[in-house]
């Protein structure tokens, strides 16, 4: 697929809008539906059945102040595209360790307002990173979390950052992620910030069908387990979300 020139900008656009709107952002999504605890559900279940897990759950927990090579250590599970933190400490409050990176400093500042620095499960480490070029060892999450990310991805680009995703996985990693649904409206769009007092602030988004959000997981390598789309109705002029479910061979 070729690149849009209209869209050659449209990640870095769309970080500048979430650095100027991550408070009102973090508050408007304070809380998960249903379709993403399900999808959370079994995300853990996935990767409590992995061959490591045993070991995994040996590995001592890391400092919240830890290096990231320390806190590499314990094999954590990558929020891949954090935001200001909701599903990461979800994540953790699963006993769980989680690198949670970012492109947008602003998210990453919230998601520190939002999150105590000593937890009472799990442990977060929050990181500025950029899904196209993770810099990180290959093999070294037990699991990946990629929750309305790949979305603001042009999608020629999206197949790079979902073979980042594999490259840093262990065998047997399980992976989520979650889509804008296609439907009537164009593939890739930029749509106004709406919901606070920000002018000129955009965000681009990429919409997939259930085969092509299904496509571009396998492409990278891994064996998809589950295909859905979320049951809750979105607001009348907003599209659903699909989730995919997969694990790395």
């Amino acid at each position: 697929m070729a690149s849009d020139p209209r869209f050659a900008q449209a990640t870095e656009e769309t970080v500048a809008t979430y650095d100027r709107a991550a408070k009102n952002y973090a508050k408007r999504n304070a809380a998960s539906q249903p379709f993403w605890r399900s999808r959370m559900d079994l995300f853990v279940e996935l990767l409590e059945a992995a061959p490591e897990a045993a070991r995994w759950d040996a590995l001592p927990f890391p400092e919240p102040d830890s290096e990231l090579d320390d806190f590499l250590a314990a094999i954590p599970v990558l929020d891949a595209g954090c935001g200001s933190g909701r599903d990461a400490r979800a994540l953790a409050a699963r006993i769980l360790p989680v690198l949670a990176v970012d492109l947008s400093q602003g998210m990453l500042d919230e998601a520190a307002v939002w999150t105590a620095r000593r937890l009472p499960a799990g442990a977060i480490r929050y990181a500025l990173m950029d899904l196209r070029r993770l810099e990180l060892p290959d093999a070294c999450c037990r699991g990946v979390w990629c929750s309305a990310s790949l979305l603001h991805l042009p999608r020629p680009v999206a197949p790079r950052a979902v073979a980042e995703l594999a490259r840093v996985s262990r065998p047997g990693a399980p992976l989520v992620v979650f889509l804008k649904l296609a439907g009537d409206g164009p593939e890739q769009r930029y749509i106004d910030y709406e919901h606070d007092n920000l002018p000129g602030a955009r965000r681009f988004f990429a919409y997939y069908t259930p085969d092509e959000a299904r496509a571009l997981v396998e492409a990278a390598g891994y064996i998809v387990r589950d295909v859905s789309t979320s049951a809750e109705p979105p607001p009348p002029d907003a599209p659903g979300w699909v989730a995919v479910v997969a694990t790395r061979p």
